[in-house]
């Protein structure tokens, strides 16, 4: 009987070829350090004049403070969040965040309100946030149609979108 012609080498060896792949590395490599050099290029330090007064920001630029409503495990609310304070869901928590957020609205009577919750939180939880904004906007005496206010709702999980 005679012997396969596939057979008769022995068996197969597979080996890595990395030649080609220390071609792209090298390419690659090559490519950002030519892209870093043109953006680099670009970027030129600037001393930039200070203004006297607050100068109004880029167009579209609204100033605003935006209320988080810290979700919970139980889809109710942990707190409510303006800035960097944190306000707690009881009723002393809430009067204190309508009284700070009437404080910001009197010194800008112009700003944007944004009320933002997770999705996976209940109404329930949403609306003392609101009728705090609506308690500060009665609070600081100014009209009410120099604010505005807008509800934000962010996918289930918090993230922003």
């Amino acid at each position: 009987m005679r012997a396969s012609r596939i057979h008769s080498r022995g068996p197969a060896h597979i080996e890595a070829q990395l030649t080609p792949l220390i071609d792209m590395a090298f390419l690659l490599i090559v490519f950002f350090v030519l892209v870093g050099q043109v953006a680099s290029a670009e970027f030129v330090e600037l001393s930039l004049p200070r203004t006297a007064s607050d100068a109004p920001g880029r167009p579209g630029d609204a100033q605003r403070l935006v209320v988080n409503v810290v979700p919970a495990r139980d889809s109710g609310a942990a707190a409510y969040r303006l800035g960097r304070r944190e306000f707690g869901p009881d009723a002393g928590g809430l009067a204190e965040l309508a009284r700070t957020l009437a404080e910001a609205i009197r010194a800008k009577p112009a700003l944007e309100v944004n009320v933002r919750a997770d999705r996976a939180t209940a109404y329930s939880w949403v609306r003392p946030a609101m009728d705090a904004v609506s308690d500060a906007l009665a609070l600081s005496g100014v009209d009410r149609s120099r604010v505005r206010v807008r509800l934000v709702v962010l996918p289930a999980g918090g993230g922003d979108g």
